[in-house]
């Protein structure tokens, strides 16, 4: 059985790192299927290569990343009532003009932005967005764009809150059953396993087992599905987002959710340095501090 680390710290900061990693390792790879990845690169990708349809640079974080760093960030300004916090991110982070931003959160975020300048107090207008986006896309609003940012309510609160807080951030954007599920559900692992690394894991296989085999897109049942089975079928933390990733599709995405997982599960000393030492310094930083103020 393989030994986990039993520093819960570690594993936050695993967690936080994992997200990161994933992300950037993916970003290359993101709308490429597994076939052209094999024949671009002769083999597997298992290092931060840069490139892609967005240009990346090796190492370089995407939405995924970004947006949970804004969700961790307005967790800690605000615990009780961090929306109107994390919202305040999420738009000055929009006006930065992103090099990528979903479809879901780009037309949610617009919607909040409208009313607030409508007069809306924050909660409402990002209630209302939420409702906008859901109402418009006629139901067709379970992306993974919730879940991909929601590991920091796992670390952060209490266990008893972690997953209720989750859900009411994801709808921020994403006011969608199977987008609240998958990240109720993912929350619950995160929380587990820095507790108890070695059951998360037993759970992560029974729940691959049962799971069906989906296509790497962007729905949020699909991407779930992809990064649970990467951890369940792999026995280190490189293995699972080395996985991940190179199934294609919405790769830095799935690699974010597959590292968010597999870091609680593994811990920060399991990442391999290569990829860390690849990151920017201050988003290390960044990712440092939120991790120390999760303790």
């Amino acid at each position: 059985m393989k030994k986990y680390h039993i520093d819960t710290q570690d594993r936050i900061r695993g967690a936080l790192y994992g997200v990161a990693v994933g992300d950037a390792l993916g970003a290359p790879l993101e709308f490429m299927t597994a076939e052209e990845i094999l024949a671009k690169y002769g083999a597997p990708v298992r290092e931060m290569v840069g490139g892609g349809w967005l240009s990346v640079v090796p190492g370089e974080i995407t939405d995924d990343t970004q947006m949970t760093l804004a969700v961790a960030e307005g967790v800690v300004e605000n615990p009780e009532k961090p929306i109107p916090a994390i919202g305040r991110r999420f738009i000055v982070w929009y006006d930065s003009r992103p090099k990528d931003i979903g479809n879901t959160c780009r037309s949610a975020i617009q919607a909040a932005k409208r009313h607030i300048s409508a007069g809306d107090d924050e909660v409402k207008a990002w209630q209302r967005a939420g409702e906008d986006v859901a109402t418009c896309s006629g139901g067709q609003n379970a992306g993974n764009g919730a879940l991909m940012r929601t590991v920091y309510p796992a670390l952060y609160y209490p266990k008893d809150k972690a997953a209720e807080m989750a859900v009411a951030i994801g709808a921020m954007t994403h006011r969608n059953d199977s987008s609240d599920m998958y990240c109720k559900l993912y929350v619950e692992l995160v929380v587990g396993a820095l507790d108890d690394p070695t059951g998360v894991m037993q759970t992560v296989r029974r729940l691959a087992e049962d799971l069906r085999d989906l296509p790497p897109t962007g729905w949020v049942v699909g991407s779930f599905s992809c990064a649970v089975k990467a951890i369940a079928q792999t026995e280190t933390f490189e293995g699972a987002v080395v996985q991940a990733v190179n199934l294609g599709g919405d790769a830095d995405t799935i690699g974010a959710i597959a590292g968010g997982l597999a870091g609680a599960i593994y811990g920060f000393e399991a990442i391999p340095e290569r990829w860390k030492d690849c990151l920017a310094d201050e988003v290390c930083a960044d990712l440092d501090r939120l991790a120390a103020l999760a303790e």
